[in-house]
């Protein structure tokens, strides 16, 4: 499953894209890669033609919930998507 979070000329070197879950107060994914090994397996990030995109694989009827998004460039938030997972 993948989930586009921006459309960017941005190389994506010069992002920080962060994944979190409304019920969590904690990231789930963030890039760079500084987020829990064991998420990785299942969460990754990549850019193809121009869209930042979010993919998950193994999912869980534990994954069920609202999550969200957050791309930036430096300190400033360029884009937030929010999607639900069922």
């Amino acid at each position: 499953m993948s989930i586009s979070c921006l459309t960017t000329t941005r190389p994506l070197q010069s992002l920080t894209v962060k994944l979190r879950r409304t019920s969590q107060d904690k990231d789930i994914l963030m890039y760079p890669d500084i987020s829990p090994a064991s998420e990785h397996q299942r969460w990754s990030v990549r850019k193809d033609a121009g869209n930042v995109t979010l993919g998950l694989k193994d999912i869980r009827l534990s994954d069920d919930g609202l999550y969200y998004c957050q791309v930036y460039k430096d300190q400033d938030c360029l884009h937030e998507t929010r999607f639900n997972l069922k």
